[in-house]
């Protein structure tokens, strides 16, 4: 009995061990970490940021990684969620590193070399809109100036089934990634597409019913001192995107001017102009178009913040 009794309690009970002990770390545990890593390099959306890069190295939704928590990712997973979580640590921003941007409930590509869509800048889509009677089957003729990403015009594409579509801008870079989103929301075939500085591109045709533009508008100085600008805007975003002269009004002056011949003198009269601002520059900006005798102020837009910024005029005879 007393060696039954020896021989029993001389065996290691078993103990329970955490599952990063006996399986490897779990998604929970790799999130957590990365979330720490990430505020301690000044991110304010850390966990949100952490999510994404996640489930995008896992080849998921952050709805699908969330009921996947405890599972453990394979070796070539890690790998793949630290090279992102790497780019991230630098300041580059989350668009460039999964390689899109939600604008409008649509998923846009993007990639270094074109400017990243904002959520502010849905309001110039959200105006242009209100512009035009939705049961009116007419065929407005619509500009955007400087497309980017596209994210403007083809939002508008979208929603105005019957208007015809021009969109410019001086990059064949962000021009190549217009026409991919174009062709991914089926649009391709109704907005075409033109290099060129401004609307030099199409010089020969006028008659526009609406112009709309995100132009560059932050002031030279911002930029070389990083004013006021988060790293990713100052150190990855093309600054051709955001350079709007020494104070910020270039494009402005361009658009609005009489010569040369390259902004509201497309418009037909009675035609419109939206443009994004600064929230400092709705003065000036006005001040640029009272200088012209056809063109009159409507309002300002402001966006979620209080802020202004989406100015409309109309071309008068």
């Amino acid at each position: 009995m007393r060696a039954q009794t020896t021989a029993a309690t001389s065996r290691p009970f078993p103990t329970r061990r955490e599952p990063h002990q006996t399986r490897g770390a779990t998604l929970a545990h790799v999130l957590a970490a990365a979330e720490r890593e990430l505020s301690a390099c000044g991110i304010d959306t850390a966990r949100i940021d952490a999510e994404v890069l996640l489930a995008d190295a896992l080849g998921i939704d952050r709805t699908a990684l969330y009921v996947r928590l405890a599972n453990v990712p394979s070796t070539a997973q890690r790998a793949a969620f630290r090279q992102r979580l790497t780019r991230r640590t630098s300041r580059e921003p989350i668009a460039y590193i999964i390689g899109k941007q939600e604008f409008w409930s649509l998923e846009f590509a993007v990639e270094p070399g074109v400017l990243i869509p904002r959520p502010e800048t849905e309001l110039v889509v959200e105006t242009g809109l209100g512009l035009f009677d939705s049961h009116d089957t007419a065929a407005p003729r619509i500009t955007d100036v400087g497309t980017g990403s596209g994210c403007i015009v083809i939002a508008l594409a979208t929603e105005l089934p019957h208007a015809q579509f021009w969109a410019m801008d001086r990059s064949l870079a962000a021009l190549t990634i217009a026409r991919r989103n174009a062709r991914l929301h089926g649009v391709a075939t109704r907005i075409g597409l033109w290099c060129g500085d401004l609307l030099d591109a199409v010089a020969g045709r006028s008659g526009f019913d609406l112009i709309v533009t995100n132009p560059p508008y932050v002031a030279r100085p911002c930029l070389d001192r990083g004013a006021g600008l988060a790293p990713e805007v100052r150190d990855w975003e093309p600054r051709a995107a955001l350079d709007g002269g020494p104070d910020g009004l270039d494009y402005y002056r361009r658009l609005l001017g009489s010569r040369p011949r390259n902004g509201i003198d497309h418009l037909r009269t009675g035609g419109w102009f939206v443009a994004e601002i600064g929230y400092d520059q709705q003065s000036a900006v006005r001040a640029l178009a009272d200088e012209r005798r056809d063109l009159s102020f409507v309002r300002c837009v402001q966006d979620y913040a209080g802020r202004d910024r989406v100015v409309v005029f109309r071309k008068t005879p």
